[in-house]
């Protein structure tokens, strides 16, 4: 052949050419054959012991925002430093050999050795069992990371500590994976990090997203708050080797709507050599977003609502206001007191007295008290005893007769003397009509009223309608279904006559009572109360359509006629009009406004007062002429309620008095629905 031709010739240069490359193919042939023979054995054991584990990667939590698009509950970065475990496998073993055990002897040398510089002294390391030889690497290893925590500690001014069993449950379980040194960093820690973070091995920094409700406190009972969770939810795979941290929503908004709030997880596969580190990492299933979901809540309604109560009822009152449009049954404000900031439990830092407050029972800061907090009604519940009265034909009510209430033994107050029982009145004794029973709010009155023959009946019929003794489902994950006793347990007239005004087994919601305040001005619709607007997926280009939740939707109809609800309507007007109706303080706030107040006495007494504890109400809607608003304030211990809620109430209503002016002067709808 030509090749072999030319190499014949007397060509030096090219025979040296081909000699080299003969040898550099014997070496390539001899090097194939070391791997794939003498070392093969050593090759398939490290693939056999080579795995692959699973990582739950959660996804982005789906932002909260109010009616006006406000943002109630976001996502914020938290900066966080891990260590790599891997990258410190040389000072584990630097480590390790510095900590090895050794002896030393000295020997008597002759002088020609010493001469020369021998040393006499003789070092040598001490054998170790294998159980002696496994605590000093694990003493070496924790030494080691001690050490960079430690220098990081120096670094960013700021104490760090290595807890023993924490990191080595970690490095025995998951090695491959980042141990988290610190958390949460400040901007001053994270400028100083970045800065020096070349001089420590191992940290790498780590961005996460963190709950976070810029608002503080303020509707902190409808939001809710989030916890750390690592588990898996419905749908998802229920086993991974290991898992980021997640959020997951506990109560609220954030725990009823969680599983579209959180998303997918996704799911990455990290392959793990023999030795238990990391090697390399794909995707499995890409992460999924959560929805944003978007409130009824007005955040200034809301704001007006809470400092209402703050300012009248004080830092340390109990109670709740609810505001609802009477036509969509859409929760414009719903505030409770006392109250917390949900960004404790989400960064896991309570500030000082704050975790007594949170783990206070009698306090019960964590309650809802607008949809959960157990309330007897008191004289509110008269509303639906003169309703009930005006539509029972046999009972033949004038709301115009005189009814007189006959004087009490202090010959002042009057009182109600049944067959085995008297109710004590809070009002004097004389005549009243219904429109002044409802604005003095006598108890007398409404129980000669409900004992007349068909009318309990029709107010255990009106009960059944507005599904007392029902939830709401408002899909918080904190609801009260309130009690509506059966008919069996009021046989006689003494538990009827409770029930008539507001008292004995009866218990109800706020957000209950928005709902038979709203049906009183809307005709009868008893609204099913809404707090999603709807959820909208967070890339505006995904196809997922949008979900709206329905407006107006209603849970049935008052069985009453158009001519009951104008008399009630007009005595509660009366209410707070007339010079002598309970809830007057609430004149001048821009609106006409109905109302009926109330105080349901416990036997319980306050400590260091002499009075019971109660509940005090002013439940009321606006304007007379054209109802919009519904306006629910439940104060506990407070005096009455024309004098602790009807405040609150005012302010409220002046509120959306500014709002409406606001959107009239916009030429917007005054109510956004």
């Amino acid at each position: 052949m030509l090749v072999f031709d030319q190499l014949r010739k007397n060509d030096l240069q090219l025979q040296l050419l081909a000699l080299v490359v003969c040898a550099g193919l014997g070496i390539l042939a001899v090097g194939l054959w070391w791997v794939q023979v003498v070392t093969a054995s050593r090759y398939q054991e490290s693939l056999e012991t080579q795995s692959i584990k699973t990582v739950r990667v959660p996804g982005v939590r789906g932002k909260i925002f109010d009616r006006n698009g406000v943002v109630l509950a976001d996502n914020k970065p938290s900066y966080n430093i891990n260590l790599c475990i891997e990258d410190l496998r040389s000072s584990f073993q630097a480590e390790f050999k510095r900590s090895l055990p050794r002896s030393v002897t000295t020997n008597d040398l002759p002088f020609w050795k010493d001469w020369l510089g021998v040393s006499a002294v003789k070092t040598q390391r001490v054998p170790l069992t294998a159980s002696e030889r496994l605590h000093l690497q694990r003493d070496s290893r924790y030494r080691a990371v001690n050490r960079v925590v430690a220098q990081l500690g120096d670094i960013m001014s700021t104490p760090l500590t290595l807890d023993y069993t924490n990191f080595y449950k970690h490095f025995e379980g998951s090695p491959a994976m980042p141990y988290p040194l610190a958390s949460n960093l400040t901007p001053a820690r994270l400028a100083s990090f970045t800065e020096q973070s070349f001089s420590v091995p191992g940290v790498d920094l780590e961005i996460q997203p963190q709950r976070f409700y810029p608002n503080s406190n303020l509707a902190a009972h409808v939001l809710g708050y989030v916890s750390r969770k690592n588990e898996s939810v419905a749908n998802e795979v229920a086993y991974y080797d290991y898992r980021l941290q997640d959020f997951k929503g506990e109560v609220g908004v954030e725990g009823g709507q969680d599983t579209n709030l959180r998303g997918a997880a996704g799911e990455k596969a990290v392959t793990i050599n023999n030795l238990g580190y990391r090697r390399s990492e794909s995707w499995v299933t890409p992460i999924e977003p959560g929805k944003n979901a978007y409130l009824t809540i007005d955040l200034r309604i809301q704001a007006a609502a809470e400092t209402a109560f703050r300012t009248h009822a004080g830092f340390t009152g109990r109670g709740a206001v609810v505001v609802m449009d009477v036509w969509s049954g859409d929760v414009l404000a719903m505030s409770s007191w006392p109250t917390f900031d949900p960004n404790w439990l989400a960064k896991k830092e309570f500030p000082p007295g704050a975790y007594s407050r949170w783990e206070d029972k009698d306090l019960a800061i964590r309650i809802n008290r607008a949809a959960y907090a157990q309330y007897q009604p008191g004289s509110v519940i008269k509303t639906l005893v003169a309703l009930a009265a005006l539509e029972t034909p046999e009972a033949r009510f004038n709301p115009n007769d005189i009814y007189h209430v006959v004087p009490g033994p202090d010959g002042v107050h009057g009182i109600y003397i049944g067959r085995g029982f008297k109710v004590r009145d809070t009002v004097h004794a004389g005549d009243y009509t219904l429109r002044r029973a409802i604005s003095q709010s006598s108890n007398a009155y409404f129980v000669s009223l409900g004992l007349r023959p068909g009318v309990f009946d029709k107010v255990i019929e009106l009960a059944e309608e507005l599904h007392f003794g029902q939830k709401l489902g408002l899909g918080l994950m904190q609801e009260y279904r309130g009690i509506f006793p059966p008919r069996e347990k009021l046989r006689n007239d003494g538990d009827k006559a409770n029930v008539c005004i507001g008292g004995g087994e009866l218990s109800i919601t706020p957000c209950q009572v928005a709902v038979l305040i709203s049906a009183i001005a809307n005709g009868g619709k008893v609204l099913q109360p809404r707090l999603i607007d709807r959820l909208e997926s967070q890339d505006p280009l995904a196809p997922e359509t949008t979900i709206i939740a329905p407006k107006g939707e209603t849970r049935g109809q008052l069985n009453v006629s158009k001519r009951s609800f104008e008399i009630l309507r007009e005595a509660m007007l009366d209410e707070t009009e007339s010079d002598e109706g309970t809830g007057k303080r609430v004149v001048g706030c821009g609106f006409r406004v109905c109302g009926k107040t109330g105080t349901a006495e416990r036997n319980e007494r306050i400590p260091g007062e002499n009075r019971k504890k109660n509940t005090t109400w002013f439940a009321s809607f606006a304007p007379y002429e054209s109802p919009r608003y519904a306006v629910v304030v439940a104060v506990e211990n407070g005096i009455s309620g024309g004098t602790s809620c009807v405040p609150i109430a005012r302010d409220v209503y002046l509120a959306l008095k500014a709002i409406d002016a606001e959107y009239t002067s916009k030429n917007l709808n005054v109510v956004k629905r």
